[in-house]
């Protein structure tokens, strides 16, 4: 039977990160899985009660020292065996299932990626399924087709892929800083070589939306990520687009130089376009995404 390995990044969680392992360990699942958590650089002491407990079979603790959200979940990959890699954020429970239509969706379909409803906690009548964006590159979740259905971002709060396709695809972006465009990224680069998004409503997960982030992230540093995506994977025209909705910023012009200058971003930007299948003209159309 496939192994599933859940990668979970986390970072000044709380009692979160606790609740989400109790969750995912309590529910039935018929699948086999392991847990790694990647504890990147937390200082609320988060993750301390795995260090001092061994009631948590399966469950494999890695420290950094804050690689950013990007490649903890990378790092997490490396320190796991799964052939189906399942990562979910440090804030949700689940439900009976999730892992086995997760992974059908995968072995059956042949998706690239799958992801669940996303509920709100506390507001469960509030679900969203899958993401787009609008006209400033801002994340919007979309409403249920009722059936399974092509979507252009997975949320990062919980999508599955197979160690195959994550490793084809060069797994998350590893040039980003601290948080920010993650999943949006990861979804594109699936859907520009040739792979299926999916969101399978069948299956809902919980998730506590924050009323703000447990550590600090800069404009300076979301605005670096958006705009190292766009240089990967949009043509030149839009990725300027996406350069001046961040022309308010005072260092707009550094964030710019650095990423041409300092980065590896035109090599991978070159590389990523001999191996593509799909241009973003084709990616903005097919989802009628407004940029």
């Amino acid at each position: 039977m496939t192994q599933v390995s859940i990668i979970i990044p986390c970072k000044n969680e709380g009692k979160r990160i606790k609740e989400t392992i109790e969750s995912i360990l309590s529910t039935p699942c018929r699948i086999p899985f392991d847990i790694t958590v990647v504890n990147d650089d937390s200082t609320d002491g988060c993750c301390a009660f795995l260090n001092k407990s061994k009631n948590y079979p399966g469950v494999k603790l890695i420290n950094t020292n804050g690689v950013g959200a990007a490649n903890a979940r990378n790092l997490g990959v490396k320190k796991c065996t799964g052939e189906i890699l399942v990562f979910c954020d440090a804030h949700i429970t689940v439900e009976p299932e999730w892992l086995e239509i997760l992974a059908e969706g995968l072995l059956e379909r042949g998706a690239g990626a799958v992801s669940p409803g996303i509920a709100n906690m506390g507001m469960t009548h509030a679900i969203g399924y899958g993401m787009t964006w609008n006209k400033k590159l801002e994340a919007q979740w979309l409403p249920s087709t009722g059936e399974i259905t092509e979507v252009p971002i997975a949320p990062g709060g919980c999508v599955a892929v197979t160690r195959r396709v994550f490793n084809d695809v060069e797994g998350f972006e590893t040039g980003f800083r601290t948080y920010g465009f993650e999943d949006a990224e990861f979804s594109m680069k699936l859907w520009l070589f040739g792979y299926r998004v999916e969101v399978d409503p069948a299956v809902v997960v919980e998730h506590h939306f924050r009323s703000k982030h447990p550590y600090p992230i800069t404009m300076e540093e979301y605005a670096y990520n958006g705009i190292r995506m766009a240089f990967s994977h949009f043509n030149w025209q839009r990725a300027g687009q996406v350069i001046n909705m961040y022309n308010y910023l005072k260092d707009i012009g550094m964030l710019v130089s650095e990423l041409v200058l300092e980065s590896n971003i035109l090599k991978q930007r070159e590389r990523y376009l001999k191996r593509r299948k799909y241009n973003d003209d084709w990616f903005i159309n097919k989802f009628q995404i407004p940029l």
